[in-house]
């Protein structure tokens, strides 16, 4: 005589519970398709960016052509000789985050209420101040640090 064995009631109950769920399609989209597909979103909307050179513009007029030289040399900078009537056009749009108008010393017009364009100023300055003669003092070491997660 076979003896028949009665199924777990926890096995039957957690059977009963998923058949439950997966026959209701909007709760399957909520649970599981939603979060994936937002974690997806958001992996691709926040994604590491490498780093952003620092973008100057030079106002075009007499000894512009050597500040553009200059500048075009130094790592980091992307630099671009503006029309007078583009440079206040070009820093309010965010185009360029400083502008150099050539002069001795030079002028940087920028927007201090940006923080992308005072490490412009900085590192701008730092160019021509090297280009014009400045030597440093010592030579600082780097060293970078990529934390996961970190901004």
């Amino acid at each position: 005589m076979s003896e028949h064995r009665a199924p777990n009631p926890l096995v039957e109950l957690t059977l009963t519970r998923l058949r439950e769920f997966v026959r209701e399609p909007e709760a399957v989209f909520w649970v599981i398709v939603f979060p994936v597909a937002l974690a997806l979103a958001l992996g691709i909307a926040f994604r590491g960016k490498g780093e952003d050179p620092v973008r100057a513009g030079v106002l075009a007029g007499a000894g512009s052509a050597d500040i553009v030289e200059a500048l075009s040399h130094a790592p980091g900078v992307t630099v671009r000789a503006l029309p007078p009537d583009r440079a206040d056009l070009s820093l309010r749009d965010g185009e360029v985050h400083v502008v150099v108008v050539a002069g001795t010393p030079p002028t940087y017009r920028f927007d201090p209420a940006r923080p992308e364009s005072r490490l412009a100023r900085v590192v701008v300055d730092a160019a021509l101040q090297r280009a014009a003669g400045r030597t440093d003092r010592f030579q600082a070491r780097e060293e970078r640090v990529d934390a996961i997660g970190a901004r």
